[in-house]
């Protein structure tokens, strides 16, 4: 647990070695299984989770259902959104579906925000790292209002094409939906249409990538 703390925390080397002793010795870790929901905001604060093994899917949903993705997790990242109900009047919802099997581990809020209120150095990076989060949240729905689908969808496929390492994505049309915050009917229209230029290849339960370049350019 130490190796992972050091590895993850950019502040650990400031930390006196009680709270370093006090982090190793709290922080709880959990195996996910696959398609687990969690939520967060309003009274349930889990505190500051680090991805250890895995990978998430952090989205919002609105009253009606509907759902965007606004970031992924992979290994080594750290979720300080999932502690913020320690920040004053900050009121966020929330959630986050594991796309992997995941061990996540999680620094007790209270704890981390003992840490902080002593340390000037991790509340400053508690800040950077929200700010920064807000930020390409800003973005996204900069985008989700300003672009249109089909150059959002393209977006989608290239990230995931990133995260899988692969030209061929094991991915249905309903998840990329739900990362647009869009009906599925819309993404398979755009898929048919990607396909007939060229863009990419549809099969039962796969899309293939066949012109990367192109496609970063709808």
């Amino acid at each position: 647990m130490r190796e992972l703390l050091e590895q993850t925390l950019p502040f650990w080397e400031e930390l006196t070695k009680s709270e370093q002793d006090a982090l190793v010795e709290k922080v709880t870790e959990s195996s996910v299984k696959k398609g687990t929901m969690l939520h967060y905001g309003g009274k349930e604060c889990a505190g500051v989770q680090i991805i250890k093994e895995g990978q998430a899917r952090v989205f919002v949903t609105s009253p009606g259902g509907g759902e965007i993705t606004l970031f992924r997790l992979l290994d080594g990242d750290v979720s300080i959104l999932s502690a913020a109900c320690m920040m004053k009047g900050l009121d966020i919802e929330l959630d986050m579906e594991l796309e992997e099997d995941s061990v996540i581990c999680t620094i007790p809020k209270c704890l981390y925000k003992e840490i902080s209120d002593q340390n000037a150095k991790v509340k400053d990076y508690t800040l950077e790292m929200i700010s920064e989060k807000f930020s390409d949240i800003m973005w996204l729905f900069n985008q989700y209002v300003f672009s249109n689908v089909a150059s959002r969808l393209a977006d989608a496929i290239l990230e995931h094409r990133a995260l899988a390492g692969s030209d061929t994505l094991a991915i249905t049309h309903d998840a990329l939906a739900r990362d647009l915050g869009t009906a599925r009917e819309v993404v398979t229209r755009l898929l048919k249409q990607f396909q007939t230029d060229g863009l990419v290849k549809l099969t039962r339960g796969h899309i293939e990538v066949l012109d990367a370049a192109k496609l970063g350019k709808v």
